[in-house]
């Protein structure tokens, strides 16, 4: 009889997932399973848009199996043009609209098995692809210097 209530209470609470904490915040799956993450401000930015094809390609190259999760808070207009990036290399991609998801990440590329990276951010993955190139300061010329010509 116990068993039948224990499984009552666990039907009427409505969370019937194995740490649903862990996959409210990676939008439905599991740190284990995370390859790549990114933020809303990495995700708008106009350098990685222009490599998202490339990161595309060179994950589906490494994992077959992959997935790409995209969160609601993006602009519809950024939403539909990386789905469509991402299903012409064959990725399953989904829109993840949770009433009570707690996700800070736009972006998640998973898999869907355990591969258990410890470093799962666009930065330590991918080292030069937002990198911003050094720009050359103008070296400020004293009072001196502007009078005298040097």
């Amino acid at each position: 009889m116990t068993d039948l209530q224990k499984t009552i209470l666990q039907k009427a609470s409505g969370e019937n997932r194995l740490d649903p904490d862990q996959q409210r915040l990676y939008m439905g799956t599991f740190r284990e399973r995370v390859l790549l993450t990114l933020s809303f401000s990495e995700a708008t930015s106009k350098d990685f848009q222009g490599h998202f094809s490339a990161i595309c390609k060179e994950l589906k190259d490494k994992y077959p199996q992959l997935f790409l999760k995209i969160s609601p808070n993006l602009s519809d207009s950024l939403q539909i043009s990386l789905m469509k990036e991402a299903q012409a290399v064959q990725i399953t991609t989904t829109i993840v609209d949770e009433k009570l998801a707690a996700s800070q990440f736009a972006l998640l590329f998973h898999t869907d098995h355990a591969v258990d990276l410890e470093n799962i951010s666009l930065d330590h993955t991918f080292p030069n692809l937002l990198k911003e190139a050094p720009t050359k300061k103008a070296e400020k010329k004293g009072f001196w210097q502007k009078l005298f010509g040097g």
